[in-house]
């Protein structure tokens, strides 16, 4: 049963959704606070339970519509318990439909990621590619029979902090049950041909949806590095299921033989474990750079967590002014990731394999304390910060990879830094959100971490400028943003 409330809905707070509704309470536990989307005959919507204080997915799906078949989700999902697929804590019902309880899965999906981002990076295609056929192989291997997922796009793949997610498995099937339905179903994009030809249906009609997934990304990719996997690609989507991969397994391996493979070494990606950053004095950005950073690394699907390391509390300022979530000692804002300084006496487990961000502040001298993979010196631009850059710089230069960064996307004055200390220097423009990654910041830090040596890839879009006789570069990100808000 619903219950209307007198306040109005928050929207969501990841960017899947901005549709505001009414608030309702449904059966006196879920709270509804939006809608995240819809499809034939049932609707999602973000909740919280009333108790727990968690969010759920809840699917409302229509009596009036092919019930019986949606609601054969629940089964599925009650069965798979996998953690790279949403957990089913309920079932409900009304006099017009059922409701699904399921976790719901923070991310974004990858959908929405290449509509906004303009560079995606070909370690990025391989991981999410990789994840995806992780979690479909352990599904052609459920006893007594496979599950073939049947409905895999870009839409249904939610790409957060814990990796790659699937969700939506309302036209997902078990070999070999009866009463199943194969035929027209599904994304015609990424539908394999013989289920319009009514042929019979095994775990390859999901190899052809990866192959198909792995082309489009191929095409998203500007530099071009990656189509050296369009073979793989083409041959999963193989008109013919039988000259496709025989299994997931199989194409899983050609893939990961290709990405070692010495003739491909711009894929050897350097371990990249800690970033540290300071600034040669205080108010010129070296917070927004760092958060900046974190928010793009979680972007491109590397886990990394913001490391406020200094004595401003900045961080905890702006969890103040909302949207963000507590996991344990991390706070969370889609798919960025912080820790407040919470002193000595305070550990907090950061999630194995992630990256960690340093914001040290104006404290270069104990940020040149840590063995970090690239330090970020971040530079004012303005006349009157020109001292503090130049008496910093001559004691930080020789800092293991070292980036001087010049703020307010002042090119003029980045040049005067690279011709004075003989070295590329990256301009940071201006900027008003962190956590709105714009293409400038892409550029920028795509850039940093192909000249550092962390991704060994072509960037078109990043401009170099050489400066009188030496070898410095400028590196400019082109047309500047608004003014930076921290």
């Amino acid at each position: 049963m619903l219950y209307n409330t007198s306040r109005d809905a928050f929207s969501d707070k990841t960017g899947r959704s901005d549709r505001k509704i009414q608030e309702i309470l449904l059966f006196g536990r879920y709270l509804i606070l939006s809608e995240l989307g819809r499809g034939s005959g049932s609707k999602v919507y973000l909740a919280r339970h009333q108790t727990l204080g968690e969010y759920r997915a809840v699917k409302q799906i229509s009596k009036k519509s092919d019930f019986a078949w949606k609601v054969r989700e629940a089964r599925i999902l009650n069965r798979l318990n996998h953690p790279k697929v949403p957990k089913l804590y309920d079932m409900e019902e009304d006099e017009d439909s059922y409701y699904m309880i399921e976790e719901y899965i923070e991310g974004e999906s990858l959908e929405a990621l290449l509509l906004r981002s303009s560079c995606i990076t070909p370690d990025f295609i391989y991981q999410t590619i990789k994840e995806t056929a992780s979690i479909l192989n352990d599904m052609h291997h459920l006893k007594p029979n496979p599950l073939i997922y049947q409905d895999l796009k870009a839409e249904h793949i939610i790409i957060g902090f814990k990796g790659v997610r699937l969700i939506d498995f309302g036209i997902s099937v078990f070999l070999g049950e009866p009463g199943n339905k194969f035929q027209n179903y599904g994304t015609p994009q990424y539908c394999a041909p013989e289920k319009s030809d009514k042929a019979n249906i095994d775990i390859r009609t999901d190899i052809y949806s990866i192959g198909k997934l792995l082309e489009d990304l191929i095409c998203a990719e500007e530099s071009g590095v990656s189509r050296s996997l369009l073979h793989i690609a083409k041959k999963a989507s193989n008109f013919d299921p039988k000259q496709r991969y025989e299994t997931m397994e199989a194409f899983q391996d050609t893939l990961a033989e290709h990405m070692q493979s010495k003739n491909h070494s711009y894929y050897q990606k350097h371990l990249l474990k800690k970033i540290v950053a300071a600034g040669s004095q205080p108010h010129i950005g070296t917070t927004h750079l760092s958060l900046s950073f974190t928010q793009y690394l979680n972007q491109q699907n590397i886990r990394a967590v913001y490391r406020e390391t200094n004595s401003s509390d900045d961080l905890r300022k702006i969890i103040r002014e909302g949207g963000f979530t507590k996991e344990g000692g991390l706070y969370r804002r889609g798919s960025f990731f912080g820790m407040p300084a919470y002193g000595e006496g305070v550990a907090v487990k950061v999630p194995q394999n992630a990256v960690e961000v340093f914001d040290f502040g104006t404290d270069w001298k104990r940020a040149l304390l840590e063995e970090a993979d690239i330090f970020l010196f971040l530079t004012g631009s303005r006349a009157w910060e020109r001292e503090y850059a130049s008496q910093v710089y001559h004691q930080v230069k020789y800092a293991k990879g070292l980036a001087l960064i010049t703020n307010y996307g002042d090119m003029k004055q980045a040049k005067r830094y690279a011709s004075l200390y003989q070295q590329c220097v990256y301009c940071f423009p201006l900027d008003k959100n962190p956590f709105l990654m714009t293409r400038e910041k892409e550029r920028l830090f795509q850039r940093l971490l192909k000249e550092k040596g962390v991704q060994n890839q072509k960037h078109r879009n990043c401009r170099k400028y050489p400066w009188k006789r030496s070898h410095s570069l400028i590196c400019s990100i082109g047309k500047l943003c608004s003014k930076r808000a921290w």
